[in-house]
């Protein structure tokens, strides 16, 4: 006869639901579960059983989940209803197992021995890269991962501004001076940024980078304020409106501006990534870019990738998890990683291009969008305006967002689309966004 051997840390009594967020599951059930197992087990909290196959699968047609949770072959029964009115007769299954706490099925939909996906990462961009793919693809790493490399460094080469031989740095050059031809990725993340810039109203702007200077720590100084006549004469070089195409060239036509196309540019690597993986024929993947993230199929089988958001109070911990709508990008901007003090006040490193100052307000926003170049730059723009004028823009995007306001404890302020793909990991309150 088939069977499994299970062996599982279980919480006793009803801590189950508390510790894990179960619901659908009563007093009654978790004392049924538990009824059986010996005081001391209960204390020790480990439970081993010996399963038939037959029995599992038997159990299994006279039961209906609400809802599974597929943790690398192992399933979590998150609730359960019986299907028929009458008491189904106990089976081996029930008097084994605590139906309310832990399964292992061995099931088509998600196998037990289904291989656990792999992951290829190296070093682009300034930041760390990772393209994992589900186990089932796994052959297919090499060959996409060498790909994604290379397209990688042939977009880091046209729009590093760290790079003088690059396409922008060379542009930013000749500001005022003259026209310069760029390359295809260059004038398309130009014309996107322009669009982007529009949407948001100017809280998106590519050329803040003469004012971002002046937030900067200078090595030896002690941080100050910058002055109105520095921050006036900055914002004068501010405006993507100023960045004019023509066949194939780009001209910024003020003296001093600056282009610098990293609150856009790996939203975009990632969407390019993301088509040479399909190009290739790698249908379940994900691809990570810094944190700027695009999805493709399924981690395993019949389970969607998900993404963490961090607790923008404690790095160390994760705030919550989305599952992914299939295809779709995710990138966040925040102020807890990057910033300077000043006078004993923090300053972000995200900036307001119409004001000259630092963004306020916001600890995070996380947004979903169809595509990765989206997702990066609303999250910055949006992080700008803050969620009140965020909310016709994401209305007519199509996107999906989390605020969480610079406040403690944890809020996030979600739309409705996003509710239901959310598990919030630690004590927060979640919301619809105020004004929707």
């Amino acid at each position: 006869m088939r069977s499994l051997i299970l062996t599982r840390i279980l919480p006793p009594n009803g801590s189950y639901r508390a510790a894990h967020g179960v619901e659908g599951c009563g007093a009654s059930s978790r004392e049924a579960a538990w009824s059986g197992v010996s005081e001391t087990t209960q204390r020790t909290v480990t439970a081993r059983w010996v399963v038939p196959l037959t029995s599992l699968r038997d159990s299994l047609r006279t039961k209906r989940f609400a809802a599974l949770r597929c943790v690398r072959g192992s399933v979590t029964a998150l609730g359960w209803q019986d299907t028929y009115k009458d008491q189904v007769k106990a089976t081996a299954l029930r008097k084994s197992i605590p139906i309310c706490t832990f399964l292992v099925l061995l099931l088509p939909a998600c196998s037990l021995f289904s291989p656990e996906p792999v992951s290829s990462s190296f070093e682009t961009m300034g930041t760390r890269a990772t393209l994992t793919l589900a186990g089932k693809e796994s052959s297919k790493l090499s060959g996409a991962a060498d790909k994604t490399k290379q397209l990688m460094q042939d977009l880091n080469a046209e729009l590093s501004v760290y790079r003088a031989d690059s396409a922008v740095s060379r542009l930013n050059a000749v500001a005022g001076v003259r026209p310069l031809e760029v390359p295809e990725h260059t004038r398309r993340l130009f014309e996107l940024s322009k669009v982007y810039g529009e949407l948001t109203s100017g809280a998106f702007d590519v050329t803040i980078g003469p004012v971002v200077d002046l937030w900067r720590p200078v090595k030896g100084q002690t941080p100050s304020l910058p002055t109105d006549d520095a921050l006036t004469e900055a914002l004068a070089r501010v405006d993507f409106r100023q960045i004019q195409l023509m066949d194939g060239a780009a001209f910024l036509a003020r003296r001093g501006m600056r282009v610098d196309l990293g609150g856009i540019g790996k939203g975009y690597a990632v969407d390019l990534a993301w088509r040479e993986c399909r190009n290739l024929a790698v249908r379940n993947f994900m691809f990570d870019l810094g944190g700027n993230v695009r999805v493709s199929g399924e981690s395993e089988s019949g389970l969607a990738w998900s993404i963490a958001i961090r607790n923008p109070f404690d790095r160390s911990a994760t705030l919550a998890r989305i599952e992914m709508p299939d295809d779709w990008a995710v990138a966040t901007s925040g102020q807890y990683e990057r910033f300077i003090e000043i006078e004993g006040r923090r300053y972000g490193h995200i900036v307001d291009p119409r004001t000259g100052y630092p963004a306020a307000g916001l600890a995070g926003v996380t947004i979903l969008a169809p595509n990765a170049t989206m997702a990066d730059a609303l999250s910055t723009g949006l992080f700008v305006l803050g969620p009140k004028r965020s909310i016709p823009i994401v209305k007519k995007t199509g996107a999906e967002a989390v605020f969480i306001p610079d406040k403690q404890p944890a809020e996030l302020w979600v739309t409705p689309g996003i509710r239901s793909k959310l598990t919030v990991l630690i004590p927060a309150k979640v919301q619809v966004l105020p004004g929707w």
